[in-house]
């Protein structure tokens, strides 16, 4: 009898121990996946912060274009109204204005003070006293508003911070920020600390304009945006990696947070060349699952069942299990992570580029500047518009019907009928969907404009099929308008722009055919390309 008390004990005290230790492993690992899904929150939170700031350049990379095509991009008139089409004061909080800062050499200061004067008035002058070197002076900036206009005129290259910055865009030809600084603009009592951001002006696309597209940046308006909405449960402190102890931003409850159970956490952002520290605390809101109290109660249940050595097999095999579940998770986490990251860079470098080729193919087409911004605005329009689908689906692809109605609705006012559409339902990669955006929108003005929708009884009819060839699967849509006067032989995407623009899309972007046959009462136009192997074609 005392030789198995012997054994029950030492069973029991094994038992113990091996529980013991489990015990601390399952609240180590509840620590490890709290840290884990705090990390994620953060990287969430600096993600919206750099995808703002990405915003910002493109915008940037948008006005340099048009500064660079513009015959005139000194105008005043023409800049302030291509800024107000952005959008800037309703879409795009923290970023103050768009501005033209231009490098001003000995044989320049008479005209650039002479367009100063008549631009902004009297008072309006090149300021402060210049440096040897480079030399600098803010010509245009918009909105107008008393904010920008302290900044009109100042020579930013006297400042040590703002001239490294422009000297380092001009060296690299890319978006180049400054180190935090306090903004000329600054002139109420509500001051945060403020970045400009530098994109410099090619030579060869604008002789004698010799400058910078720039943007006056206020930290505080910028992160609040950015983190607006659906609310996050950290508190941020952000500071520039060169300067740590100097905060550009911090949330107010960030000083007070409770560092509950040891988390933290850190991430960084590349803002125009610059690294930016993030610092991170979890409010009350963060649900730690109070994994101290749930790991002790696990302890206790384990003691009270150290007999029943199957279950402590179970529970070990348990623990186990979520520790590699656990483990493989993290790695998934961050794995995404840096898919995500380069997959966005990846899309916002397509997204300047396609801007920057709509710009600056709109300006050799139009003929004034109220053309040229009219007609920017509507293809960018219409490239947001195919994003907005792009967004709605939750996917990276969209509805072929949805996108035709979405483009026709937006030229003609109203819905098309749904006889007029017909085709299976096909859903479209991004490519495919950005460049059908455009293709769709030229037919449709131009419908509006010589065809269909000019002609009362016009009618339009779009029909679309899958055809399997031997590399794969082949779209083929037919635009057919009727209409009852004659349609003029060189009107349309016939001839001159529209057709180069539309074979473009067609051929160069989507590898496809295109091909247009004038009929008596109207016109028809079929256009072929392949279909991406991932693209799904459903049935009806």
């Amino acid at each position: 009898m005392l030789r198995l008390s012997r054994l029950s004990l030492a069973v029991a005290t094994a038992l113990s121990l091996v529980g013991a230790g489990l015990t601390w492993s399952v609240y180590r690992t509840e620590l490890a996946g709290q840290q884990s899904a705090f990390d994620v929150l953060v990287q969430r939170a600096a993600t919206r912060v750099e995808t703002r700031i990405e915003q910002h350049i493109a915008l940037l990379a948008a006005t340099r274009a048009f500064l660079e095509v513009h015959h005139d991009p000194g105008d005043r008139d023409v800049f302030a109204a291509f800024v107000q089409s952005l959008g800037l004061e309703g879409r795009y909080s923290g970023i103050q204005g768009i501005g033209l800062a231009r490098v001003v050499g000995p044989q320049d200061e008479a005209e650039v003070q002479a367009h100063l004067l008549r631009d902004y008035g009297v008072g309006a002058r090149i300021w402060p006293e210049p440096l040897p070197g480079l030399r600098t002076a803010i010509v245009l900036l918009e909105p107008d508003n008393d904010r920008n206009r302290a900044a009109i005129g100042f020579d930013m290259a006297t400042e040590e911070r703002r001239r490294a910055a422009m000297i380092e865009a001009l060296q690299g030809g890319e978006a180049a920020a400054t180190a935090p600084l306090r903004l000329v603009q600054e002139i109420s009592g509500d001051v945060q600390a403020g970045i400009l951001i530098y994109l410099p002006l090619r030579r060869s696309a604008a002789p004698g304009m010799e400058g910078f597209a720039y943007a006056p940046v206020r930290i505080g308006d910028l992160f609040t945006a950015a983190l607006t909405g659906d609310e996050l449960p950290v508190e941020i402190r952000a500071a520039d990696a060169d300067a740590p102890d100097l905060p550009l931003f911090v949330t107010s409850g960030y000083e007070s947070a409770d560092v509950r159970g040891g988390l933290s956490s850190h991430a960084r952002l590349t803002v125009g060349g610059r690294e930016w520290d993030l610092a991170a605390r979890p409010t009350p809101r963060f649900d730690t699952g109070e994994p101290l109290r749930h790991t002790l109660l696990s302890g206790i249940a384990f003691a009270l069942l150290v007999l029943s050595t199957s279950y402590a097999v179970h529970w070990q095999g348990m623990a186990i299990r979520r520790a590699r579940t656990l483990g493989e998770t993290v790695q998934r986490n961050a794995e995404q992570k840096d898919l995500l990251l380069r997959e966005m860079a990846h899309r916002l470098k397509n997204a300047l580029t396609r801007v920057s080729a709509i710009a600056r193919a709109t300006a050799r087409e139009t003929t004034s500047k109220e053309d040229l911004v009219a007609r920017l605005n509507a293809r960018l329009q219409a490239m947001s518009a195919a994003q907005d689908l792009l967004m709605l689906s939750g996917t990276d692809s969209a509805d072929l019907e949805e996108l035709l109605r979405s483009e026709i609705d937006q030229i003609s006012g109203a819905a098309a009928n749904q006889g007029h559409l017909a085709g299976p339902a096909v859903r479209l990669d991004e490519r495919q969907t950005h460049a059908l955006a455009l293709v769709f929108h030229e037919l449709g003005t131009n419908s509006l404009k010589y065809g269909a929708g000019a002609q009362a009884g016009g009618e339009l009819r779009v029909d679309w099929s899958v055809e399997p060839q031997a590399s794969g699967d082949e779209l083929r849509l037919t635009w057919e308008e009727r209409t009852r006067q004659p349609v003029p032989a060189a009107s349309g995407p016939g001839s001159g722009f529209g057709t180069r623009l539309l074979e473009t899309l067609v051929v160069g972007e989507l590898g496809g055919r295109f091909a247009r046959r004038p009929q008596p009462d109207g016109v028809i136009i079929e256009i072929h390309f392949p279909l991406a192997s991932a693209v799904q074609v459903l049935e009806p």
